[in-house]
C-alpha cells in the first residue's frame, strides 16, 4: 500500500474521530504554555476549459502551529504546511493544487513595554501579512508569507502604521515551486534576482464617518506601488469605496506605467450584504496583485481570472453578494470585463459562488464553483471554463 493511501486513511480515521468530540489540540494547550492549532483539509478540485484544458486533482493538507505565550516583551509563532495528491487526471497544471511542504511561518516578535516604543512591535521571520500591499489569501492549502521584517505602531490615536522590508515571498499558489519561499524576481517573473520589496502603509479612522488607507511598496529593480483607499460610512448600512493605485518601473526593470482606479457601493440588506462596483486598469497590467503580493479588492477572489481584470487596457464591472441562510455561509461575485488590450482584445464575464457550511464546531464544508466565458478572441472561438472545488475542513 502507498504511503499516500497510509496517510490518507490515517487522516480520514482521524477526522471521523474528532470531528464530534471538540479540538485535538484541547488537553496540549490546557497542560503547555502557548496555543497549538492547526487543521486538516481535503482539496478535490476540477477545471474544464473548452477547447483546451481539463484536469481533476486532490490534496490532502495538514497545518500545525505554535504561538508562545508572552514572554516578558518577546513572543514568537511557527506553522507548517503539507499537501499530497491523492489522486490526479488530465492536465493538472491548471489546477495550482499540487504538493507542498514548507514551514510558512517562523517569527519572532518584541514588543517593548513603556516610553516612546509603546504600541510598537517589531517582528521578524517567515509571517503571514494581511494589509493593503500583502494579503494572506489563503485561498488552497496554505496562506501566502513573507520572510523579512516588518514593525507596526498603534501608538496615535485612530492610526495604524505598517513598514518593512521582505527578502523572499511563500505564495498561496500550489503549482511548481511557488508555494516556496523565492526571491521577488521569481514572484514576479523577471527573469533575474532582486534585492526584496520594501515597503509602508497606514490607515486612519480618525475623521467622522472616513477610512483612509495609504500604501507604498517597492520591488526593487522591478516596480514602485503607489495607492489609495478610501471609504466613506453614509451610516452603518451603506459604505462608498474608492480605489488608486499606480505602478511604474525602479531600476533595471523595463518601462513601464499603470493606474488602476476603482469605485463600489456597499449595501447591507437585513443579512445580505451587497457590493457593486467598477474597476479599471490603464497603460501596462498590474503586477501588484492576486497572483503575486495580493490586492485588498473584491475582484482579487475570482476562481477562474478567465476575465484577465488586472490586464492592461481592462475595464470590469462587478457585484458580490454575501450573507448566511442559517448557519451556512454564502458568497457570490459576478463579473465582466471589457479588454482592449493591442493584439489581445475580447470581453469576458465570470460567476462565482462559494457555500460553506459548519458542520461542528471544528468540522467544516465548503463548494466553491465558477463558471465563466471568454467572447470575441480575433479569430479562436468563443470558450466557456468551468471550476468547482470542494472542502472538507477539520480545524483543532
Amino acid at each position: 500500500m502507498s504511503s499516500a493511501v497510509v496517510s490518507a486513511s490515517f487522516v480520514s480515521a482521524l477526522i471521523v474521530s474528532t470531528a464530534f468530540a471538540g479540538s485535538l489540540a484541547d488537553p496540549l494547550n490546557d497542560s503547555i504554555p502557548g496555543e497549538i492549532s492547526g487543521r486538516v483539509q481535503f482539496l478535490g478540485m476540477h477545471r474544464d476549459f473548452e477547447h483546451g484544458l481539463s484536469g481533476s486533482n486532490a490534496t490532502l493538507g495538514t497545518l500545525l502551529g505554535y504561538d508562545s505565550p508572552q514572554f516578558g516583551t518577546f513572543d514568537f509563532g511557527v506553522a507548517y504546511n503539507h499537501a499530497f495528491e491523492l489522486f490526479d487526471g488530465g492536465d493538472t497544471a491548471i489546477l495550482l493544487n499540487d504538493d507542498i511542504n514548507v514551514l510558512n511561518e517562523a517569527w519572532f516578535r518584541v514588543r517593548p513595554d513603556g516610553g516612546v516604543f509603546d504600541d510598537i512591535a517589531l517582528t521578524a521571520g517567515r509571517k503571514t501579512i494581511h494589509g493593503e500591499v500583502f494579503r494572506e489569501d489563503d485561498y488552497r492549502q496554505k496562506a501566502r508569507s513573507v520572510e523579512g521584517l516588518e514593525i507596526t505602531s498603534t501608538a496615535f490615536e485612530n492610526l495604524t502604521l505598517s513598514a518593512g522590508h521582505a527578502l523572499r515571498m511563500s505564495n498561496w499558489i500550489d503549482l511548481g515551486d511557488r508555494w516556496d519561499f523565492n526571491n521577488f524576481g521569481d514572484v514576479f517573473g523577471t527573469g533575474y534576482d532582486t534585492d526584496g520589496l520594501t515597503w509602508l502603509e497606514g490607515g486612519y479612522t480618525g475623521w467622522d464617518k472616513w477610512n483612509v488607507s495609504v500604501f507604498n511598496a517597492c520591488a526593487w529593480d522591478i516596480a514602485n506601488l503607489t495607492g489609495l483607499r478610501l471609504q466613506h460610512d453614509f451610516c452603518d448600512e451603506a459604505a462608498a469605496i474608492g480605489y488608486y493605485r499606480h505602478e511604474e518601473d525602479v531600476g533595471r526593470a523595463a518601462s513601464r506605467h499603470t493606474d488602476a482606479w476603482g469605485m463600489s457601493y456597499r449595501q447591507k440588506l437585513g443579512a445580505v450584504t451587497i457590493e457593486p462596483g467598477l474597476f479599471s486598469v490603464h497603460g501596462d497590467g498590474l503586477l501588484f496583485q492576486e497572483a503575486t503580493t495580493g490586492i485588498n479588492h473584491p475582484l482579487g477572489v475570482s476562481m477562474l481570472i478567465c476575465t484577465k481584470h488586472f490586464d492592461g487596457g481592462a475595464r470590469t464591472a462587478f457585484i458580490s453578494a454575501s450573507g448566511k441562510l442559517g448557519r451556512t455561509s454564502l458568497y457570490l461575485l459576478y463579473n465582466y470585463t471589457w479588454r482592449t488590450a493591442t493584439g489581445d482584445t475580447f470581453d469576458a464575464e465570470e460567476l462565482n459562488l462559494v457555500v460553506k457550511h459548519p458542520v461542528t464546531e471544528n468540522l467544516a464544508v465548503a463548494l466553491k464553483t465558477a463558471v465563466g466565458q471568454e467572447l470575441g478572441h480575433p479569430g479562436t472561438a468563443d470558450r466557456t471554463l468551468t471550476d468547482a472545488r470542494l472542502f472538507v475542513t477539520l480545524a483543532f
